[in-house]
C-alpha cells in the first residue's frame, strides 16, 4: 500500500509515472555535475590555466573513483528495489546492513590503494610535472574522503529504490549551493587553491551523506541501522554480484577515458612550432576533457530518465508484472529518441559557448568546441544506450550491461590508438562513436527477447533472482 499511495510505480500510468519520478533524479543528476563544472569554473576564473590543467588532467581518475561508487550502489539498488517491490522488507533490511558494512570497507582501502596509483597513473599519461603536481594537491583530499562520497551515494541510491526520489534531489540541491560558494569563498576569498576546490567538494558530500543516514535512521525503518545490527554471510554472493557487475561496467568505462585521454597527450602538432608543441597539446587534453564535462552535464538529463527506469523496472520485477516492466522501457525508449534530437540541435548551434564557460584560451575552445560538435550526430546512440541498459539493471542482469560495456570499451581504445595520431580530436569522436553503436547493436538485439520473456510473466509474483 505504501508504494500504491506515494508513487504509483505498481499501478499509476506509465508515462506520467516514469516523467514525476524521473524528475528529482534528473534535477540530482544535473547540480552532481555541476559539483565538477563548478570546480573547473572557479579554478579557470581565480587560479588561470595550469591549475586548470591539474583539474582536467586529475576528472578521469576522479571519474573512475567516483564510476565505481555509482555503478555499485546502483547495482545493489536494483536489488533492494526487487525485494521492496516484492514486499519482503525483512531480507531488505538484512541485504541493506550487508552491502553498507562492506561497501564502506572497501571504499576505505580503495582510496588508499587510489592515493598511492595516481601519480604512476598521471606520469603514465606524459601528464607535465607542473601539471601533476596541481592534480595531486586534488585528488589526495578527493581519496581521503572518498567514503563520503559513498555513504551520499548509497543512501540515495536506497531511497530512490525505494522509490523516493525527492529526499536526495533536495539534499543535493542544498549541498550544490553550498559548493559553489564554498568553492568562491575558499578560493576567491581565502586563496587557498586548488586545495579549497577539492576540500569544498568533500565536505559538501560527507554533509549529504550525514544528513541522509540520519534521515533514514528516523524516517525509513527498513533502511534504519542499529547497534546490533551485523552483515549477513548469505546476503554476500548476492550483495558482491549486483554490486560488483554494476561496478565494472562504470569501470570499463572510466578506465576506457582514461586510457584514450593519455593517447590525446600524443596529437598530431603538424605546423606548430617545437618550442609550442608541448602547450598545445596540454591545452589540447584540457580542452578535450572540458568537451567530456559538458557532455557529462547534457547526459545527466537521460541518466536520470535511465535511474527511474531502473527503479521501476525493477519494483514491477519484483512484484511479478513484466508487462508493465515492459511499458516502462518503452516508453524510456521514446524519451531517449526525442532527447537525442535535443542535444543534436544544442551541441551543433552553441558548442564554443559551451565550451567557453571554462576557458578563454583558444586552443582550449578550439579542441574542445571540435569534439562537442562533432560528437552531437552520435548522441542519439548513446541515449538509447542509457535505457536499454536500465532494463538489465532493473532485472538484475547487471553482467550484460558489463560485458557489453567492455567490447565497447575496447574498440573505443582500439579505434583512438589507430585514429588520433592521424586525425587529432576528430578521431576520438570517431572512435567513441563506434563504440556506442556496437553497444546499442548488442543490448538492443538481446532486449527484444527478453522483453518478450518479461511480458511472458504477466502478474505473476515471482520471486526475484538473487543474480
Amino acid at each position: 500500500m505504501q508504494i500504491r499511495k506515494k508513487t504509483g510505480i505498481l499501478d499509476g500510468r506509465v508515462m506520467p509515472t516514469l516523467l514525476s519520478f524521473a524528475f528529482p533524479i534528473i534535477c540530482g543528476n544535473i547540480f552532481q555535475q555541476l559539483y565538477n563544472i563548478v570546480d573547473a569554473m572557479v579554478v579557470g576564473a581565480y587560479l588561470g590555466d595550469l591549475p586548470l590543467g591539474g583539474i582536467s588532467a586529475a576528472a578521469p581518475i576522479m571519474d573512475v573513483l567516483y564510476g565505481i561508487i555509482t555503478g555499485g550502489t546502483v547495482g545493489v539498488s536494483a536489488l533492494l528495489a526487487q525485494l521492496f517491490g516484492a514486499g519482503k522488507h525483512s531480507r531488505m533490511k538484512r541485504v541493506h546492513v550487508t552491502a553498507l558494512y562492506f561497501g564502506t570497507a572497501f571504499t576505505l582501502l580503495r582510496g588508499i590503494i587510489s592515493l598511492i596509483a595516481a601519480p604512476l597513473i598521471l606520469r603514465a599519461q606524459h601528464t607535465a610535472e607542473s601539471v601533476l603536481s596541481q592534480s595531486m594537491q586534488y585528488l589526495t583530499i578527493i581519496c581521503l574522503g572518498l567514503v563520503l562520497n559513498f555513504v551520499y551515494s548509497y543512501y540515495a541510491a536506497s531511497l530512490r529504490a525505494c522509490g523516493n526520489s525527492a529526499i536526495p534531489f533536495w539534499v543535493l540541491l542544498s549541498s550544490s549551493i553550498l559548493h559553489a560558494g564554498l568553492d568562491v569563498l575558499l578560493v576567491g576569498v581565502f586563496q587557498l587553491g586548488i586545495i579549497g576546490v577539492a576540500f569544498s567538494t568533500v565536505f559538501c558530500q560527507g554533509l549529504s551523506g550525514v544528513f541522509l543516514f540520519l534521515y533514514c535512521q528516523k524516517r525509513f525503518s527498513e533502511l534504519a541501522v542499529a547497534r546490533e545490527d551485523r552483515p549477513d554471510r548469505k546476503e554476500i554472493g548476492p550483495v558482491a554480484g549486483f554490486a560488483w557487475a554494476g561496478a565494472l561496467q562504470q569501470i570499463v568505462v572510466q578506465v576506457g577515458r582514461l586510457l584514450v585521454q593519455g593517447m590525446v597527450s600524443n596529437l598530431p602538432t603538424d605546423g606548430v612550432p617545437a618550442a609550442e608543441q608541448a602547450a598545445f597539446r596540454s591545452n589540447s587534453v584540457t580542452g578535450y576533457n572540458m568537451g567530456m564535462r559538458v557532455e557529462n552535464f547534457l547526459f545527466s538529463i537521460i541518466q536520470g530518465v535511465s535511474g527511474a527506469s531502473v527503479v521501476v523496472i525493477s519494483q514491477n520485477f519484483g512484484h511479478g508484472n513484466g508487462k508493465r516492466a515492459t511499458r516502462f522501457y518503452q516508453n524510456g525508449l521514446l524519451i531517449a529518441l526525442c532527447y537525442g534530437i535535443v542535444l543534436f540541435a544544442v551541441c551543433r548551434t552553441f558548442p564554443r559557448w559551451l565550451i567557453g564557460l571554462f576557458s578563454s584560451n583558444e586552443q582550449v575552445l578550439a579542441a574542445g568546441t571540435r569534439y562537442i560538435s562533432l560528437m552531437a550526430f552520435f548522441y542519439l546512440f548513446a541515449c538509447f544506450g542509457e535505457i536499454i541498459q536500465s532494463l538489465y539493471r532493473g532485472i538484475g542482469k547487471l553482467r550484460v550491461c558489463a560485458l557489453s560495456s567492455g567490447l565497447q570499451v575496447l574498440l573505443r581504445v582500439i579505434l583512438s590508438a589507430l585514429l588520433i595520431p592521424r586525425m587529432g580530436i576528430p578521431g576520438i569522436s570517431y572512435a567513441v562513436a563506434a563504440g556506442w553503436i556496437l553497444m546499442v547493436l548488442i543490448e538492443g538485439g538481446f532486449s527484444l527477447r527478453r522483453c518478450r520473456l518479461l511480458a511472458a510473466m504477466g502478474d505473476a509474483a515471482d520471486a526475484p533472482p538473487e543474480n
